[in-house]
């Protein structure tokens, strides 16, 4: 085998991905141990009723929207459309086995929605449920989901987040960020566009974020920190929290001495 051969014959080293999300970099933020446990170990997670009836609100909002926005329908059809949206999305859900309570609940959430849709008009949705996967760099991936996009009357994309929450103080802008990141990737030079979520939970009400090229920039230097830390994590520290009691790992967490 000559030079040339050997050179050819040597393989090039695979480069090692990286895979994150908006939830995911918070869950490393908040617990390192956690993050191990739930991406890299991949150990079995708690099933709670609350999520349950989030997915059910999801999925219902996404029913809806998606009907609105292929039928055109008149705004007196609203209720109709909404009631068999929810209907069609709990038959997805039925193994879930959600109480009454949690049904009605989730029933009375989208009333309210809808309420806020009669009141202000209907947005100009172009998407829902978008799930994408775009690199940040070689070795890092980003993915999710981004719940509705919107056209605004100026002409800006509108990300939409849906939340269940009952603690709004909780939320940032960083997973909306992170989907803007997406919105640059797909649709190219983005100087400014808006962010929201809607607590389902508080009437409906809109937490509102505007964002440019700044705020993206520094996102994207924010999701390359957070990529290195993980990348480089060698020891996996807990961090004991008055959260830890909801955590899906907190009879094996070291910190809780179970």
């Amino acid at each position: 085998m000559n030079i040339l051969e050997e050179k050819l014959d040597i393989e090039e080293p695979k480069i090692q991905i990286i895979k994150l999300s908006a939830s995911s970099m918070k869950t490393y933020e908040q617990c390192p141990l956690r993050y191990r446990y739930t991406y890299i170990d991949k150990l079995p997670r708690k099933e709670f009723d609350h999520f349950d009836l989030g997915n059910l609100c999801h999925k219902t909002l996404e029913n809806f929207h998606e009907v609105c926005m292929n039928d055109n329908p008149k705004k007196a059809s609203y209720g109709k459309i909404m009631k068999t949206a929810f209907t069609n999305a709990r038959k997805e859900f039925e193994d879930k086995k959600l109480s009454d309570i949690m049904k009605n609940e989730a029933y009375d959430l989208i009333l309210t929605y809808l309420k806020t849709i009669n009141k202000s008009g209907m947005p100009d949705v172009k998407g829902v449920e978008k799930d994408f996967s775009f690199n940040i760099r070689d070795d890092i991936l980003i993915r999710g989901f981004i719940d509705r996009l919107d056209i605004m009357e100026d002409g800006r994309y509108h990300i939409v987040d849906y939340k269940t929450t009952k603690r709004e103080e909780y939320l940032d802008s960083f997973q909306l960020l992170i989907y803007g990141l997406w919105l640059k990737k797909e649709f190219g030079n983005i100087n400014s566009f808006k962010g929201s979520y809607v607590l389902l939970r508080h009437g409906s009400k809109y937490k509102e974020y505007e964002f440019n090229t700044h705020d993206l920039d520094m996102a994207e230097k924010k999701v390359i920190a957070y990529a290195e830390k993980i990348k480089n994590e060698n020891t996996w520290t807990p961090i004991p929290t008055r959260l830890c009691n909801w955590c899906d790992f907190v009879k094996i967490c070291p910190t809780q001495g179970w």
